[in-house]
């Protein structure tokens, strides 16, 4: 048996050898001496957002990388959540957090900042219906915030020098357009947001509006990692040059003017239906959002769940050895904790970890499949111990009666039998994986879920976007029930 556990262990680590090869192609390496990591959230246009080719781009994106540009810097670019930036840079994983972010005393005990480079303001977005005037009418009220910004500091009483808030409930979310949303369909009273952001939303939707609230004026700057002063001068430098040089006037009438003809911003025009869906999927070519997250979401589900199977046949041969031999070992205990683990947890909180604290937020789409195939694996595992122990117990021994070992009756006989049970529930389980793949998005990763994010935020509309990706899932959920029928009446016939 010792044997059969050393070649179960090679092919674990030839199979992730294989997948790590597969998407160390869809991997940056960087060097921290050669390159600066910069921390953004591509959910806040016009200040960072993903073009119709899936680019980074932005007002704050243009401006760092002409500052670079000047200053002889090579930037790369990492998107993940807006509240996991600051950790992030606490944890040393990024060097600068570049996502409208203002000064704040919190964020100055582990973060050092940039000269200002934009000023803006603070507004209520209500419904028109019921107007809200100022921070005191907002008491006792619902405020949607986007979680982390300064809208979320103020809204929560963490920062009073532009006015208190007295009583309010804050229900934060990932991105505005959801915070718009909630207020749309009754679940908040109003939005907390930059005012930038709240003439976007205005002028997409006829049924609200806004208030600016005067003396909120704050300041805008690029977040450096604390004591590093040599990449603040560095920043500093660049700015002053790229003002001094006329760039900036030129970007910031680019993004925030809004008569440009390269204004990011503008609105959809109320003509119809088909006309608003002319504006969501087919203007910059927003569908392709939607088939690069769609292969974003098929490729990791489909590595996962070879290395979930792989992991979980591994798991299910070392614990069904120590059921047969009625000896508890380490490493079957440890199998036993490993399962128990991983199905007693969520999948997201295990994505968090893997992500942020064991691949310190690199190589996301190797982080993913680590972290599904690991979650799958115990699933699977089970799958394959039920379905070996489903084969009666009177073919093991006529195996046995026959002068084969255990690993030989394993394979040829008892394996045999269990897969005609085992192989639903493995599709079953690939079905699953798809699905879950929609946490993708908390570290980042554009899978189809988040292109729908990404549509919204470009696009300041929440139900079609979604729905999109929603009948997307549904086909392909679908269309693998149908092939999962099929090959289960084929196994049936075989019987």
């Amino acid at each position: 048996m010792t044997n059969n556990i050393r070649k179960i262990r090679t092919v674990i680590f030839l199979s992730c050898g294989i997948i790590l090869g597969i998407l160390c192609g869809k991997s940056v390496s960087v060097s921290a001496e050669e390159k600066v990591t910069v921390g953004t959230n591509a959910e806040y246009a016009p200040f960072e957002y993903l073009d119709s080719d899936g680019k980074l781009t932005g007002f704050d994106y243009e401006l760092l990388e002409a500052i670079a540009e000047e200053e002889n810097l090579e930037l790369v670019w990492k998107a993940m959540p807006f509240d996991s930036l600051i950790g992030s840079m606490e944890a040393g994983d990024i060097k600068i957090i570049a996502a409208a972010v203002g000064p704040t005393k919190e964020r100055e005990k582990s973060m050092d900042f940039s000269d200002v480079y934009y000023t803006g303001s603070q507004s209520i977005i209500f419904l028109k219906d019921r107007p809200v005037e100022d921070f005191e009418g907002l008491a006792g009220m619902k405020i949607a915030v986007l979680e982390g910004s300064q809208s979320d500091f103020i809204a929560s009483g963490e920062n009073t020098d532009y006015g208190e808030i007295k009583d309010a409930e804050v229900i934060r979310f990932k991105n505005a357009a959801s915070a718009v949303m909630e207020l749309k369909n009754g679940g908040a009273d109003a939005v907390l947001i930059d005012t930038i952001m709240a003439e976007i939303y205005c002028r997409q939707n006829k049924d609200i509006a806004y208030v600016q609230i005067d003396g909120t004026q704050e300041d805008t700057v690029y977040c450096i990692e604390k004591g590093n002063l040599e990449l603040v001068e560095t920043v500093n430098s660049g700015l002053k040059k790229v003002k001094e040089s006329g760039k900036y006037d030129d970007l910031y009438e680019k993004y925030f003017s809004g008569d440009s003809e390269i204004q990011v911003t503008e609105a959809a025009e109320d003509t119809g239906f088909l006309d608003t869906l002319k504006f969501i999927f087919l203007e910059e070519n927003r569908w392709q959002y939607y088939l690069k997250g769609l292969e974003v979401t098929l490729l990791v589900s489909l590595l996962s769940v070879i290395l979930g199977s792989v992991l979980g046949l591994a798991v299910a041969i070392i614990r069904l050895n120590a059921d047969r031999k009625k000896k508890e070992t380490l490493l079957s205990r440890f199998m036993s904790l490993y399962v128990d683990v991983i199905r007693g947890t969520p999948s997201v909180l295990q994505l968090m970890i893997i992500y942020f604290a064991v691949f310190h937020s690199q190589m996301g789409y190797v982080a993913a499949v680590v972290s599904f195939g690991i979650n799958s694996g115990a699933y699977v595992s089970e799958v394959i111990r039920g379905g070996i122990l489903a084969v009666d117990k009177g073919q093991s021994e006529a195996g046995r009666s026959l002068g084969l070992s255990y690993g030989e009756t394993m394979y040829f006989i008892i394996l045999p039998q269990a897969v005609k049970t085992i192989l639903p529930a493995m599709g079953n389980e690939f079905i699953q994986l798809i699905k879950e793949t929609s946490i993708l998005g908390y570290v980042g990763i554009l899978d189809l879920t988040k292109a729908s994010s990404y549509v919204s935020s470009r696009t300041y509309q929440m139900f079609l976007p979604l729905a999109a990706a929603g009948i997307l899932y549904y086909f392909i959920v679908k269309f693998l029930s149908v092939m999962l029928e099929r090959l289960e009446r084929r196994l049936r016939q075989s019987d």
